[in-house]
């Protein structure tokens, strides 16, 4: 049977990974709900992942060598945890789930490289699109004051933020690589619409962290000057003009400058933790489940994904998540710097990690989760770039071999 054949499969199984792999990253901005993400995810990616991985002889360097080695022993720690917390199945789930987005991400991107400045043009389309639509149904029946909440997967006035604020910084970022007037005009458009949904959301984190993505893009892009002074010129004009017709300023004094209850979350997981002193070497343990009581109210979450992970899986679990982000940066950030051709996409990515790491700091549960907003911030970007990084690294291999 042609089923039976490893090559047979591969063949038709490539095509199926390749197309899913587009459809479920550009699904963070048309999910109708999480729920249906991860349906998406199933039916795009995980199950020809899972007819295909576990079937073929495993490739250390093209399943994500030891980018994907570290993520899953962090990702396997946390499972371990929820044997001293709860939902040991559903947490086995989600490894299997990460470990097929890693590895397989890696394998595809491996056989088929990925046009990812065709990808992020196809998002920004996307999320123009939707950043227009979902300001035009939220304020037909709110306030101006009100902050804006999303339809589908970013929801929350937080998550609008978020995902508006990576939208923002593609754009820019293309603009400024743009090698027509044109295109990168309508790619400054996008990024000003996306700009639009982001403050109207109100969120003060993704903010900050685009401000800083930005800069840090700016000095490593080194865009021209022209058009960069344009932009600046033209956004400057835009914010006068905001305070002129818009009551922008009142909004501003209403958010006020406090961390929205944050600093009360933080004080009482830290707390918490200090009461069980073990609890901070091995955490309180994964569970779906999390109450955290303060003086204002119960929360799930410690609303910062790095102090999640450190109170859920302990200075063991925040470790082996940090040694994974920084192994990832230090050799994107080297191969960035390098001289081949594909290096710019290199940087896009790890200033879109870079990004994603600045939210999760006041926001997010534990990395090691369902499927989310979060991936779009951390595990998308990550999978993406460790496939580069490891397809790069096999390329040099292989010329160093030919050389010999």
């Amino acid at each position: 049977m042609s089923l039976l054949n490893a090559d047979w499969r591969e063949h038709k199984l490539l095509p199926w990974a390749y197309g899913g792999l587009w459809v479920f990253v550009s699904a963070f901005l048309w999910s109708p709900s999480r729920d249906g993400l991860e349906a998406i995810y199933a039916l795009a990616f995980f199950i020809p992942m899972l007819m295909l991985l576990p079937w073929r002889k495993p490739d250390f360097q093209q399943y994500g060598g030891w980018f994907s080695v570290l993520a899953l022993a962090y990702a396997g720690w946390s499972c371990l945890s929820s044997l001293w917390g709860s939902d040991t199945g559903y947490f086995i789930l989600q490894w299997l789930i990460l470990a097929a987005w890693l590895t397989g991400a890696a394998w595809v991107l491996h056989k088929r490289a990925l046009d990812l400045e065709k990808l992020l043009t196809w998002m920004i389309g996307l999320g123009t699109l939707l950043a227009l639509l979902g300001i035009m149904l939220f304020y037909k029946d709110h306030e101006i004051f009100d902050r804006l909440e999303g339809v589908g997967l970013p929801r929350t006035p937080t998550v609008v933020g978020q995902v508006f604020g990576l939208m923002i910084l593609l754009a820019t970022i293309l603009s400024w690589r743009a090698t027509k007037i044109s295109s990168s005009v309508l790619f400054s458009v996008a990024a000003l619409c996306a700009a639009a949904a982001l403050g109207l959301s109100q969120s003060r984190g993704p903010i900050l962290s685009l401000m800083i993505a930005l800069l840090l893009a700016a000095c490593w892009l080194r865009p021209a000057l022209r058009v960069l002074l344009s932009q600046v010129v033209f956004l400057l004009v835009i914010v006068f003009l905001l305070f002129l017709v818009t009551p922008i300023e009142q909004m501003i004094i209403e958010r006020g400058i406090s961390f929205s209850l944050r600093d009360e979350i933080w004080l009482q997981v830290w707390q918490s933790m200090s009461g069980q002193p073990l609890s901070l070497l091995w955490g309180i343990g994964m569970s779906e489940e999390t109450k955290l009581v303060t003086a204002s109210g119960e929360y799930h979450h410690a609303h910062n994904a790095w102090l999640d992970i450190f109170y859920r899986t302990g200075a063991v679990g925040l470790l082996l998540a940090l040694i994974h982000l920084v192994f990832l940066l230090k050799h994107g950030m080297s191969s960035a710097n390098g001289a081949k051709a594909n290096n710019a996409h290199t940087k896009i990515l790890v200033i879109w990690l870079i990004y994603g790491c600045g939210c999760l700091l006041v926001d997010s549960r534990s990395l090691f989760w369902q499927i989310d907003a979060k991936w779009l911030l951390y595990w998308v970007p990550a999978a993406l770039l460790a496939a580069y990084l490891s397809r790069s690294d096999m390329t040099a291999t292989t010329d160093t071999n030919i050389k010999r």
